[in-house]
């Protein structure tokens, strides 16, 4: 724009600052390790929370949150293992879910046990 480059980071800061309720732009920017808007600092895992809260069944949300160590969603705290639980119950085909899921060690998806090494 007018000769100047923009960073990816300040291309989704200003997407987010023009259209907050963009779930997309937030998912982007926490991908990106956050940043800010508006003055205020946001951190990758705020940033998947913003999305989550707008949409609970974006899986990719989930499986940022569980990378970043889990949170707390519409009052509700959830591990890592739980958000990497949460993607699947939403789409059993997310690989970055049941990469996740293994590394915490396995667990119960949709009623069924799965040990780290089937996931």
């Amino acid at each position: 724009l007018n000769g100047r480059s923009f960073s990816q980071q300040e291309c989704f800061t200003k997407a987010v600052e023009l259209m907050p309720e963009d779930t997309s732009a937030w998912y982007r920017l926490g991908r990106l390790g956050g940043g800010t808007v508006y003055g205020q600092s946001y951190s990758s895992k705020e940033c998947f929370i913003k999305v989550l809260s707008a949409n609970p069944r974006h899986t990719s949300a989930w499986c940022g949150l569980g990378v970043e160590g889990g949170g707390k969603v519409r009052c509700n705290s959830y591990s890592s293992k739980d958000c990497y639980i949460e993607a699947l119950s939403l789409d059993p085909r997310n690989t970055c879910a049941w990469c996740g899921l293994g590394a915490e060690g396995g667990g119960r998806v949709d009623g069924a046990s799965s040990s780290s090494k089937e996931c």
